[in-house]
């Protein structure tokens, strides 16, 4: 199943037994069918059944007959047949915040995996491409300081020394810190000092940083712009982010800001603009870019490049669900298609505290034109397929805090972690290995390793899987 953009509406589909002339647009989903938390009381579960019974009545009975379609062709009857193969382990233990931890190939062939942790930056290294890994060390410059931060985005220069994108000190209380550039001859092992890339604030989500063929490295960032001064910026309601790239052609001693800058605009404006932030971008075979960013809208939003980052496109719906979270894109060597990691969840899964349960893979053999072979890395259930929510009229759909879901018929492996993110990759061989955040808001282990607390869960499949 192939699923390209931009969207155009499909034409309803009659149900088996349904009378000629009645509407199926009004027919949820499977996750439609989401029952609301218990406990709650009876005005909350009005008002949450009230909002949940507004979004399915704007989906349509096709996304029902899709994603049964779906999960039947590719043998999701059994809950066990969505179960990935190959290695995994927890591999950097729990800690109080988010664990986005990013990996690159280092030049013997191992595997280094960088994140921050206590306000610095360090480094682990697998030679046996995952299953073990070498005890945790600080970065530290040439001069022996610590590498301070975090966000990490290590990438292989056009010279083939290794440069690191990072955030650095911050500059205003409460909110995320410069970002800074520096670079590594020995592998690793020491550091430049840093070269600021922004020197007050522009967020570079980990594994972000990209270096095209031509040897220009692209920072895709975004910024939340407040009123408020402080942490409570990124409140809800307290913040508006956009995005724009920084470009760099002399391998990081000096930086360039792109002339676009890009946010969601309906109708120019007139009725309304709506975020676009943790953009990812991936250089296409034709020379332009593709850039992804995380909106509210139940879709990525997508914009292109022509001139290697200089000026973008304004955005446009995607082909595919998203959550209002981060997602990967990366071009596989082997092959020359793209992966895609992203959270692939509805709107109502959103709206019942699962935006963050499923973390899914799909591969391009278009250059993003189309998605398919889609797969789950991590999920409560065995649904491989969402189908998109429509992409006009454009809509926010609001999310609600993270909570087990207790219908068990719905969620075979619930209860289970629920908010899974922050992907990163390398590939070994025929094997790809996959770390990302893994957490447990709700204490679902009751105290078990990563109770209430983040870690970097690791897996390594095979190639061939992505492509089943």
């Amino acid at each position: 199943m192939r699923h390209k953009w931009p969207y155009r509406k499909r034409p309803s589909r009659k149900v088996a037994g349904q009378a000629d002339g009645v509407s199926t647009s009004h027919q949820p989903t499977l996750h439609e069918q989401t029952r609301l938390r218990k406990g709650s009381s009876v005005d909350e579960r009005n008002n949450r059944r009230d909002f949940l019974g507004s979004v399915a009545a704007s989906l349509t009975a096709t996304a029902t007959l899709q994603a049964v379609t779906a999960a039947s062709a590719e043998g999701q009857a059994s809950p066990d047949a969505w179960r990935v193969p190959g290695h995994e382990a927890i591999v950097v233990p729990p800690i109080g915040g988010p664990n986005e931890s990013t990996l690159i190939t280092l030049a013997d062939g191992s595997v280094g995996m960088f994140y921050g942790s206590d306000g610095v930056v360090r480094m682990q290294v697998s030679k046996d491409a995952g299953r073990s890994w070498s005890a945790r060390r600080a970065l530290v410059t040439a001069g022996g300081k610590d590498v301070t931060g975090s966000r990490t985005s290590p990438i292989r220069l056009k010279s083939a020394r290794l440069g690191l994108l990072h955030t650095g000190g911050r500059m205003r209380p409460g909110r995320d810190g410069k970002l800074v550039f520096r670079v590594s001859q020995d592998e690793g092992l020491t550091w430049s000092e840093d070269v600021d890339v922004d020197p007050i604030f522009a967020v570079l989500r980990s594994d972000c940083g990209r270096v095209l063929q031509r040897g220009r490295i692209i920072a895709p960032v975004f910024i939340r712009i407040s009123a408020y001064a402080g942490g409570e910026s990124e409140a809800a309601s307290h913040e508006f982010c956009f995005s724009w790239v920084y470009y760099s052609d002399d391998e990081g001693n000096t930086w360039n800001k792109s002339h676009s800058e890009l946010f969601v605009a309906n109708e120019q404006g007139r009725k309304g603009i709506f975020q676009f932030e943790e953009p990812v971008v991936e250089e296409l075979k034709d020379g332009r870019l593709l850039m992804l960013g995380r909106t509210e809208t139940g879709r990525h939003y997508v914009s292109f490049s022509n001139d290697q980052g200089v000026t973008w496109t304004p955005p446009v719906p995607g082909p595919v669900t998203a959550a209002y979270t981060p997602t990967l894109l990366r071009r596989i060597p082997s092959t020359g298609d793209l992966l895609m990691i992203w959270n692939q969840t509805s709107p109502t899964e959103a709206a019942a505290g699962l935006e963050r349960h499923r973390l899914s893979c799909a591969i391009s053999k278009d250059e993003g034109a189309s998605w398919g072979h889609f797969h789950n890395l991590e999920s409560l259930d065995s649904i491989r397929y969402v189908e998109p929510p429509p992409a006009e009229p454009i809509t926010v759909y609001r999310k609600l805090p993270y909570a087990q879901p207790t219908d068990r018929d719905l969620y075979p492996y619930a209860p289970g972690p629920l908010r899974v993110c922050y992907p990163s990759v390398a590939f070994v061989g025929k094997e790809v290995i996959v770390v990302y955040d893994v957490d447990d808001t709700t204490g679902y282990k009751l105290g078990g390793p990563c109770a209430n607390r983040h870690a970097t869960k690791l897996r390594v499949v095979p190639l061939d899987w992505l492509y089943s």
